[in-house]
């Protein structure tokens, strides 16, 4: 009876030996499994805080921080929605779904819109960035195509398990998703290499896209290796360099640090006092190139728009389709050899007024005067005789004399 229980006893020991180690891999993976799951969440709540953050501390005149804003709100509805699959114990989308690789090349399209706006404000508008989205606009109608054609996209784990079926469509279109997410990259450099006036340095542009380009790798080294602690590294990777770009973008881009506007208008006027800080030359030629792109812009908008033909167009109006402030608009505009807006404003409806009687556009000038936007006959004379010196019959008839001659 001894020798049956001591055989036992080992039989059990020998048993909790065998099953200790499954025990410690089951323990292990429901942490990692936890762990996941929290940092996906923590990713989510991160990139929504952040969001608040950029959209609070916005600049008046500035889309750029608008723009990141809305860019990681997008990283926390895709985490958010993958926290709730997770909760659920749904199966999230694989990682080289066809779903979430369209998904990928979206923010990476997102990322891009950014720096375009930082090197170039006011350059983006609707029609540029359905030009911008237009080759994932091309992929996402081939995928839905596909789909309704009753194409089947099996559900591999990795981009290696995937390469050995690289002659069927479902693989090779993944893979060209896979691809496309480094194509942006170059457009941001075309841009800012060829651009005249450019509001960044080159140093912010290095960092962003060094940045964004780990980001992107990191996603690479995700989908070729199926690996739920890799998948959990990346979060982190990929919150971090948010993180860091949203940093760039608070305390370390150019445009964001002081440029002594203020000491720099009045620089001429007054005598330079001992404890007075004369802005540096890149500080000037920062602030110049700014004012130039800001002039560039009114004079684009202007043109496009024909805004001086409404009679309610105002100087807070006028700055807020700039993205600006009245205060730099106004200066800006001194600036430029206009004594203030509403001589700027009142040029330009002359202008038109000119050339709507020219061309006959208009059959008198009443009619002109208020089309070009002045609100009544005697304020737009008056006007007319201040700017050419004279009322508009005698103008012309001076101005027929001069062609007959």
């Amino acid at each position: 009876m001894y020798f049956r229980d001591e055989n036992y006893l080992k039989a059990m020991q020998f048993g909790c030996f065998q099953l200790a180690p499954i025990l410690l891999i089951l323990i292990l993976i429901n942490i990692m499994q936890q762990l996941y799951i929290a940092t996906v969440f923590a990713g989510a709540l991160i990139f929504f805080l952040v969001s608040i953050l950029l959209i609070l501390r916005r600049k008046s005149g500035e889309r750029s921080r608008v723009i990141l804003a809305v860019i990681v709100f997008f990283s926390v509805l895709n985490y958010i929605t993958r926290f709730i699959d997770l909760i659920n114990g749904k199966e999230p989308e694989f990682v080289v779904s066809p779903i979430l690789l369209l998904i990928a090349n979206f923010m990476v399209f997102s990322y891009i819109t950014y720096p375009l706006e930082v090197i170039s404000p006011g350059w983006l508008n609707f029609r540029r960035i359905i030009k911008l989205y237009s080759v994932w606009i091309v992929l996402t109608v081939v995928f839905l195509i596909s789909m309704l054609a009753g194409v089947e996209f099996t559900p591999y784990d990795s981009i290696l398990e995937m390469v050995p079926h690289a002659d069927r469509f479902e693989v090779w279109f993944r893979l060209l998703l896979s691809l496309v997410m480094f194509t942006p990259l170059l457009f941001v450099w075309y841009i800012y290499r060829t651009k005249l006036y450019h509001n960044s340095d080159h140093i912010w542009i290095r960092k962003y896209v060094i940045t964004f380009l780990i980001n992107v790798f990191a996603y690479i080294l995700v989908m070729m290796v199926e690996n739920q602690l890799l998948h959990t590294l990346y979060y982190y990777i990929s919150v971090g360099c948010s993180l860091y770009i949203v940093y760039l973008e608070l305390f370390d881009r150019l445009i964001g640090k002081s440029t002594s506007i203020d000491r720099e208008e009045s620089e001429s006027d007054h005598p330079i006092a001992d404890n007075v800080v004369i802005p540096s030359w890149s500080e000037r030629s920062s602030t110049e190139q700014r004012n130039l792109i800001l002039i560039k812009r009114l004079d684009t908008y202007m043109q496009e728009n024909k805004a001086w033909r409404d009679p309610d167009l105002s100087l807070n109006t006028l700055a807020s389709e700039l993205f600006t402030n009245r205060t730099t608009l106004a200066r800006v505009l001194r600036e430029n050899g206009y004594e203030n807006y509403t001589n700027y404003i009142k040029k330009l409806r002359i202008d038109d007024f000119i050339d709507q009687i020219t061309t006959a556009q208009s059959s008198s000038f009443q009619e002109a005067f208020y089309f070009v936007g002045f609100r009544s006959r005697a304020t737009a004379l008056r006007n007319f005789q201040q700017l050419t010196g004279m009322t508009p019959s005698e103008y012309f008839q001076r101005k027929n004399k001069t062609m007959v001659e």
